[in-house]
């Protein structure tokens, strides 16, 4: 900022001079920009909020009312041409210089085009300038243009000079990660979500800076301390530098927490290190969805520093019983039975575990199959159950439908996925049965089947004894 009132003490001389001579500008004046410090990818949007105007006391006015009221916001009970005057002078305080660019930011004025450093520009002026590069946050920037050469015969500015701005950058670096493997989850699995942060530098000029954590799931409910007096807050672990600590974070209705790690601005003593928080949560739904705003708390939802989004998706089994006919290798003129029950089961390391399910989506596993949920086809003659991970799940019937008997093979489906999901998938089945076989049909069997034996036997006992006698008879 001393740069800065220098800059204003050069512009009241160039005022006289403007003031005397100067009844308009050559056409086609053009000057370079330069912000240093930028990174090589960074852009850049202006706007000019103080041009020259040979009519005012300092030869200088505010580019709109509109800007002008975003200084007198600042600069109370003073008139436009009285804080120019200040400005000039080197009498402006820093802060209030950078609190007036603040609200020309947050005014949400339309700004140039975007474009690299240099910045071309073709007017004498100040100009405000926003920046913009991956993981970086720009403070807003002014940069004082002058004229450079005057025509000595009348006085009238000729071209205009060059010039450069310091850019203030602060990392921005939000990153949140999960212990989901291909972004598969399963309900009930409790799962390690990650933010990986850097905690901004903030110049000497911003008055009360915050720095505030907020995170926001769906599909899934945070894991809570379950007793003491942290009770039903969630256990979120900080890194910074060689902090390792434990905030209790209170859940929101809207099922979010916050942080305010604001105290760690402190004197810019952790300025520019890692910061990592770790907490838990349990899956509840088909879907998850996990956001982290990192932002001075000033508006709700405005990500300051940086947010990021981490998205665990399910999976979901269709299993179709068919009736069994003459070609069961075409299924598509099969009848569907409706009201088949199944336990579905996992094998993982030799253990096979039975899922339990409310309305078809999991709940959980239990060791023993009698403690299963048994789950029934439909109408339709299918059978959807969601909310698992991907991995090969048995079907085993245990009701067979009326007129049908149990098929007593299990129908295995294998629910995989390939590299990271990007929503809900599925795998498809399917079983055969056969109806039942005929009965005899019931009560006494009386002397019908007596008379024929004995007629049988009469038969057979005359044949032989003819026949020996024909022998006999040779």
């Amino acid at each position: 900022m001393k740069k800065f009132k220098k800059i204003f003490a050069v512009l009241l001389t160039l005022a006289m001079v403007l003031g005397m001579s100067m009844t308009s500008f050559a056409a086609e004046l053009t000057a370079k920009i330069t912000v240093n410090n930028a990174g090589d990818n960074a852009k850049f949007k202006y706007l000019q909020v103080i041009k020259a105007d040979p009519t005012t006391e300092t030869g200088w006015a505010f580019a709109t009312e509109q800007i002008a009221n975003n200084y007198k916001t600042v600069f109370t009970n003073k008139t436009d041409q009285q804080i120019l005057k200040e400005m000039i002078n080197g009498t402006a305080s820093a802060s209030d210089i950078a609190s007036a660019l603040k609200n020309v930011k947050d005014a949400n004025y339309s700004l140039s085009t975007e474009t690299g450093s240099p910045i071309s520009v073709n007017a004498a002026g100040v100009y405000y300038i926003e920046g913009s590069e991956a993981n970086y946050n720009y403070n807003p920037m002014a940069a004082y243009v002058s004229f450079s050469e005057y025509n000595t015969a009348t006085g009238i500015p000729t071209s205009l000079a060059d010039t450069s701005v310091e850019a203030k950058r602060q990392t921005s670096k939000v990153e949140k990660s999960s212990n989901s493997t291909n972004a598969v989850t399963e309900i009930g699995r409790t799962v390690t979500y990650t933010v990986e942060s850097v905690v901004p530098y903030i110049p000497a000029t911003d008055t009360n800076p915050k720095y505030i954590v907020k995170d926001t799931i769906q599909g899934a409910d945070y894991v809570t301390v379950a007793e003491g007096d942290n009770a039903g807050k969630v256990a979120v672990t900080l890194v910074i530098g060689d902090i390792n600590t434990t905030i209790y974070a209170t859940v929101e209705n809207d099922n979010s927490f916050t942080v305010d790690l604001s105290s760690y601005l402190e004197n810019n003593i952790h300025a520019n290190k890692d910061v990592v928080l770790t907490y838990q949560a349990v899956v509840t739904d088909v879907k998850v969805g996990n956001t982290v705003i990192v932002g001075d708390g000033s508006n709700d939802g405005e990500s300051k520093y940086g947010s990021d989004t981490d998205n665990s998706y399910t999976g979901y089994i269709t299993l179709t019983k068919y009736a069994s006919d003459d070609n069961n290798d075409e299924l598509s003129d099969n009848a569907k039975l409706a009201g088949a029950g199944f336990k579905v089961s996992k094998t993982v390391d030799g253990k096979t575990s039975y899922a339990t399910f409310i309305n078809n989506k999991l709940t959980g596993w239990v060791s023993e199959e009698k403690d299963g949920t048994e789950v029934t086809t439909g109408e339709d003659g299918t059978l959807k159950v969601e909310g698992l991970a991907s991995g090969t799940y048995t079907f085993k019937e245990v009701t067979a439908p009326t007129g049908y008997h149990i098929n007593e093979t299990p129908t295995v489906v294998e629910l995989t996925v390939s590299g990271t999901v990007k929503d809900v998938f599925s795998a498809t089945g399917n079983m055969i049965d056969s109806t039942l076989s005929s009965l005899p049909s019931t009560g006494g069997i009386g002397t019908t089947i007596f008379t024929i034996g004995g007629c049988a036997i009469m038969i057979i006992a005359a044949a032989l004894f003819f026949a020996s006698r024909r022998k006999a008879t040779k």
